[in-house]
């Protein structure tokens, strides 16, 4: 491609702003309008909430346009038309585009996904790699189609999961990788052979509830908790409930050989006091907290919250 582009943007959350960020600072990329989720009220206060897409659009001084249902307001789809988009980029914008909108750009709605697809389609991709064990995930790019994820790849980057790495810290690298891949695919789109997906291998990801991080000592294994707390790190994190009172844990560890538990001090239902350290009886294995959270407290390692507990 060797003239200048012309791009509509979709995003909303701050995963989708370094990609953002980078068309932006690419001189021979022109952004129309950046397209995000429509503000709203936050539940605390009523306080009305922008998206990171929308605070980074004003800080660079690019058109918004907020459609509640795009595939509904036929005046900011005429919007996007009169642009006359080389590209429609969508990251994570929380809406499936309709054909009138797939049919607009002159070479391709293209999309950043945050999985090695087929694999983990849909809405979290960075949490579930993690909750099943993965050792690779990864970024895709891909033409868009009327399905959700399902559109022929273009571009795939490969990561490894790190043995502590958290839905968080991969968030973080992802986002970023994203923004290069998306990068790299609109510079060499007409060198690129799209790929199809292999249907047969695909997989789901769902949207995530406050509930799914409800951690069962005794119906979940060690490694299945150790791969909870990480994959809902930062949310909604991953939580026992004691008396009513509910109890984050933030950082463990799966013990490898066995803990004898007999004589240690058992302070909550499966959770015990060894040695100035914390463990939790699971289905299969110990688990060691290294660090929890009492709700509306603050973080604190097991041995300082072993010195504050009232036995």
């Amino acid at each position: 491609m060797n003239k200048k582009l012309k791009i509509v943007f979709m995003g909303t959350p701050d995963f989708a702003v370094p990609t953002l960020s980078k068309l932006y600072n690419d001189n021979n990329l022109d952004i129309e309008y950046v397209l995000t989720k429509a503000d709203a009220k936050s539940s605390r206060g009523q306080k009305v909430t922008q998206s990171k897409v929308k605070e980074k659009a004003l800080e660079l001084g690019l058109k918004i346009l907020q459609p509640i249902k795009l595939r509904d307001d036929r005046d900011v789809i005429e919007k996007i038309k009169s642009a006359e988009p080389d590209f429609i980029i969508v990251v994570a914008y929380g809406q499936i585009l309709p054909k009138v909108v797939l049919d607009i750009p002159k070479y391709a709605c293209i999309n950043g996904h945050a999985s090695l697809l087929p694999k983990y389609r849909g809405s979290s991709p960075i949490q579930s790699a993690i909750l099943c064990g993965e050792e690779k995930t990864g970024v895709t790019t891909m033409l868009m189609d009327e399905g959700l994820d399902t559109g022929d790849i273009l571009k795939q980057v490969e990561v490894t999961i790190e043995k502590k790495e958290t839905g968080e810290s991969l968030f973080d690298k992802l986002s970023v990788i994203t923004a290069e891949a998306i990068h790299e695919t609109i510079l060499h789109f007409d060198k690129i052979k799209p790929m199809k997906q292999d249907d047969s291998a695909a997989t789901k990801s769902v949207i995530i509830k406050k509930e799914f991080g409800k951690i069962d000592f005794e119906n979940e294994t060690a490694t299945e908790i150790d791969r909870k707390v990480r994959a809902y790190n930062s949310w909604p994190s991953a939580f026992f409930s004691e008396n009513g009172i509910d109890y984050k844990i933030w950082d463990a560890d799966v013990v490898d050989g066995v803990i004898d538990l007999s004589n240690a001090k058992c302070i909550f239902k499966n959770v015990f006091i060894l040695d100035n350290m914390l463990y939790a009886k699971c289905k299969d294995g110990i688990l060691k907290i290294n660090v929890i959270q009492k709700s509306g407290k603050n973080r604190l390692s097991s041995k300082d919250f072993i010195n504050g507990f009232k036995i």
